[in-house]
């Protein structure tokens, strides 16, 4: 699997394993994110820090995983390098999501 994932005050910190998200982890990813969602948590934190090359189709698992979350739920990312971030500034969906440096950052801005 391309994940780990731990639950921490009642948010799972999803952290993605694989160097790459691509269309090999990408469906992974929404499935990740969909037993998540259906074990009952709605606040998810997506940790980059492994992840070197994202493409179209790690963008847009990204971004399904944002709608599983629905209107109740939250969703924010951390640990992201300049190469994913560029994706997603040039895509504009760095407007979308909540962006954190690291997840301690993001888990205390979560938990306030």
């Amino acid at each position: 699997m391309s994940f780990e994932t731990e639950i921490k005050n009642d948010i799972a910190v999803l952290t993605v394993t694989a160097g790459r998200l691509d269309a090999n982890v990408a469906p992974d990813l929404k499935q990740a994110v969909s037993d998540i969602v259906d074990g009952g948590i709605s606040r998810i934190m997506l940790d980059l820090k492994q992840v070197q090359f994202m493409d179209s189709s790690g963008l847009g698992a990204v971004i399904s995983s944002f709608k599983l979350t629905g209107q109740k739920g939250e969703f924010v990312i951390c640990n992201m390098n300049d190469a994913v971030q560029e994706i997603l500034t040039l895509t504009h969906m760095d407007r979308l999501f909540q962006i954190y440096p690291n997840a301690e950052e993001g888990l205390q801005k979560m938990c306030a």
